[in-house]
């Protein structure tokens, strides 16, 4: 049809649901068990998120008019054949009905929990296309901005007490990755990848990034203070912190640092599958805050370099120094593997953390480092 549009095919999805809902509704519940109770709340669950989706989604790509009157042919198609399916789904509450409402199938939640993740998806690849339509050049899947903006938040001053801002401190650190990790699961979902690999799929872009011979994926990056507040720091991290009398001051140069984005902050720790031997990964909002959208036929998400986006190098010109921006591949690199590389090779500090190098009773005492 002509006149269909992304937001009149959402609407006669989100009738489906509602007349599924209204014969569950206004059924005789005295005979229910707890699956009949456990279809009507994943049938309100179904049209609350789609609700939200309709609502929120429109705010990325400017607006609702563009996304709901959007009619690229990609999207109409997915959504139809999602209309067809969610009619099937309600068809067959009309038939319970009929049938005198005997005994709920079970398997039909498990149809509503598939339907309900696939409309998601559709939603959000919808707006990805509204928003790639939009751009001149490539550039990150709508998806990973999501995150890209939660980490460019930012950071709260410390406290000027010297005791309270390392415990402070510890509790920023874990807010700020707990709010990078929920960014994450909002964009799109971690799966295990055949016997030994993570991969985490985007629901705005169908790409995979895929960490190799992972045991189960790091919420923290290393050189983070563990819950303790100990202040030691492993020799990943490139914080260099120097407790003085003037502690406000030094908290205020580390998190001056911390916004500018230091090298390591990069890496987490996890541990190999096959072997549980601790080995050294790109945090996984870091790698999904910069990915891009599979080249056409691929699979994979490529993935920028956002350090390599803040670089600059000076060039030596007639009668003065020009600060020329690096200009890094469009393309991005192939796979977290090869992000990895490239991180470990470029974006590594090379001094380690110089109270980790004096003997405990030393750091412990020393009012300069």
């Amino acid at each position: 049809m002509s006149d269909e549009s992304v937001g009149s095919l959402l609407a006669i999805i989100a009738n489906s649901i509602n007349d599924a809902l209204r014969i569950l509704m206004f059924a005789d519940k005295r005979a229910w068990g707890p699956d009949e109770f456990e279809q009507l709340r994943l049938l309100e669950e179904t049209l609350d998120e789609a609700k939200k989706d309709f609502q929120e989604l429109p705010a990325l790509v400017n607006g609702r008019f563009y996304y709901e009157h959007d009619r690229k042919s990609d999207s109409l198609h997915e959504l139809r054949d999602l209309c067809a399916r969610f009619s099937l789904h309600t068809q067959n509450f009309k038939d319970w009905l009929r049938q005198g409402g005997s005994p709920i199938d079970p398997v039909w939640a498990v149809e509503t929990i598939t339907l309900r993740r696939e409309l998601h998806r559709a939603q959000c690849r919808a707006a990805r296309r509204v928003y790639d339509a939009e751009q001149e050049t490539p550039t990150r899947c709508l998806g990973a901005l999501q995150v890209y903006r939660v980490q460019q938040l930012p950071p709260q001053p410390p406290p000027q007490a010297q005791g309270q801002g390392q415990e402070q401190r510890r509790k920023q650190q874990r807010s700020r990755h707990l709010e990078e990790l929920a960014a994450c699961n909002r964009t799109g979902k971690f799966e295990r990848f055949g016997d030994e690999d993570i991969a985490f799929v985007c629901d705005f872009c169908d790409g995979y990034l895929v960490w190799d011979d992972l045991r189960e994926m790091p919420s923290i990056r290393a050189g983070a203070l563990p819950p303790g507040g100990d202040s030691q720091e492993p020799l990943s991290t490139s914080r260099h912190q120097y407790h003085s009398k003037n502690g406000g001051a030094a908290a205020a140069a580390e998190v001056e640092e911390e916004a500018a984005g230091a090298p390591d902050q990069w890496q987490a720790t996890g541990f190999a599958r096959t072997d549980g031997s601790e080995k050294t990964i790109v945090f996984a909002p870091v790698a999904i805050a910069n990915h891009r959208s599979p080249e056409p036929g691929e699979w994979q998400a490529r993935v920028l370099c956002p350090f390599c986006d803040e670089y600059y190098y000076e060039e030596t010109g007639d009668d003065e120094v020009e600060r020329t921006r690096y200009t890094q591949d469009e393309g991005g690199f192939e796979s977290v593997a090869d992000f990895h590389d490239h991180l470990a090779w470029y974006h590594t500090s090379l001094l380690p953390n110089p109270q980790a190098l004096l003997p405990t009773s030393v750091a412990g005492r020393c009012a300069v480092m």
